[in-house]
């Protein structure tokens, strides 16, 4: 058997075991143990007001029992070995700070941090943590590791999680692992419930790897399949950074390329959906036979997508003057979530007016401009409104119809005097628009394009 030596300096009472299961330091008293020494404490809280050094390297302190105990008070709490084999549902409260020099062994029971520090400095780490037996909270307490790394192969500090690689000397590096959930993170999705922060003396060109792994138990509703790591330096704006390796088996996600760390979380990321605009039929605007046509698809994913645009191997963007005849016109949504998703749409520029689908109300009408029904409208292209002029040397009234490049019905004005003035088109959203106006058989369609201020 190991012999237990306990100095006790200050008080005679430098300790006490108090019925209802404390162990407790006044203030001014110190524990101090060495040659192997050993505590076990059943049920046991520690209070601590004085000084509990152990020796580096040399006995341990284990915690069991089937109740929940803590550690608090205002004293140094200094351990070679804290053992955590309690039951699976008790816990050990964090409620002031604790060094441990050697390891923290996980065999039953949870660690609740709390707000406090576990500091493992640079000799310290943790070993047999799982599911069922692990370190967690939901304030602001972390765990803290150190050490040097000179282009690093997978080295991970303290055992916490975050395995990092680097051809460069990150020279003196802290990890601290905490539990608080990231918010805003994905948009406004949040994160799961482990976070690091990761400081190294040399924080360029890092050209690091880093893999970071997690518990089920810490995943805060979201997807496993869906992580990525995400990054930032200053705990509000998050970056998306992806993932190049994802495990969910072994619960790890890995990432290249890394050039600097910072705080560094695991939040949802998506694929982009894409939507292309409609096939469009417009008439010519502009000298040549060709049109100025502005167009946009829409796209969703997490982080939000850029969407570009070509024909064939060409960039173009909107609005675009397209030339004669019918164009296919390819969009691509990318946010940095493989695939990407593309699209594609048609845009046909013809040489004179261009009627829109004809709905069912106007099956017996025909498309006829004739010289007696005039319609005009300027300014054309507009970012405000148009100025829609109608003169028909015919009195019956016209009705005027707004449609979209998808042929939608925006807005109808019926029983129009035949020879008015309309203003239009200072709510309508960027795009292209057709006019029809129809009198008794006749249509006369003009394309308008609204603009963005």
């Amino acid at each position: 058997m190991k012999k237990i030596f306990l100095l006790l300096v200050a008080h005679a009472c430098a300790f006490i075991l108090w019925a209802q299961g404390s162990l407790q330091l006044g203030a001014g008293s110190n524990i101090t143990s060495s040659g192997g020494a050993y505590f076990v404490l059943n049920n046991v809280n520690i209070i601590n007001n004085g000084s509990f050094q152990q020796s580096a390297g040399d006995g341990f302190v284990m915690l069991t029992g089937t109740s929940n105990v803590s550690l608090s008070g205002v004293g140094i709490t200094n351990l070679n070995a804290l053992l955590l084999s309690k039951s699976s549902a008790a816990v050990f409260t964090l409620q002031s700070n604790v060094n441990v020099s050697s390891k923290v062994n996980f065999s039953g029971g949870l660690l609740n941090l709390n707000n406090s520090i576990l500091n493992l400095s640079n000799t310290g780490i943790f070993t047999n943590e799982s599911e069922a037996s692990r370190a967690y909270t939901t304030g602001s307490g972390y765990i803290e590791a150190s050490g040097n790394l000179n282009a690093p192969s997978s080295v991970n500090l303290g055992n916490l999680g975050a395995v990092i690689s680097s051809t460069a000397n990150l020279g003196n590096t802290i990890v601290r692992r905490g539990h608080a959930i990231q918010n805003g993170v994905s948009g406004s999705n949040n994160s799961i419930r482990r976070y690091y922060d990761i400081v190294p003396d040399n924080n360029l060109n890092l050209k690091a790897l880093l893999g970071v792994y997690y518990f089920d138990a810490e995943l805060n509703g979201i997807p496993e399949g869906s992580l990525s790591q995400w990054k930032s330096k200053d705990n509000i704006n998050w970056d998306f950074v992806g993932a190049d390796t994802k495990n969910t088996s072994s619960n790890f996600i890995e990432k290249k390329a890394i050039n600097w760390f910072a705080r560094w979380t695991l939040a949802t990321a998506m694929s982009p959906v894409i939507t292309c605009p409609g096939n469009m039929t417009v008439s010519a605007n502009s000298k040549g036979c060709k049109a100025l046509v502005s167009f946009a698809a829409t796209a969703t994913g997490i982080p939000s997508p850029t969407v570009s645009y070509k024909i064939g191997n060409s960039p173009i963007t909107s609005p675009y003057e397209f030339s004669k005849g019918t164009t296919t016109v390819t969009a691509t949504a990318s946010n940095g979530v493989l695939p990407d998703a593309s699209c594609a749409f048609t845009v046909t520029v013809v040489c004179g007016q261009v009627t829109p689908p004809v709905t069912m109300a106007d099956k017996n009408a025909q498309d006829i401009t004739g010289d007696d029904l005039l319609v005009t409208a300027r300014p054309n292209p507009s970012a405000n409104y148009f100025t829609l002029n109608i003169k028909s040397s015919n009195s019956h009234p016209v009705t005027v119809r707004i449609l979209d490049v998808l042929g939608r019905v925006v807005s109808v004005k019926p029983e129009v005097s035949s020879n008015t003035t309309l203003y239009i088109g200072h709510q309508y959203v960027p795009g292209v628009y057709f006019v029809q106006v129809l009198q008794e058989k006749k249509i006369v369609t003009l394309q308008l394009i609204k603009q963005a201020h």
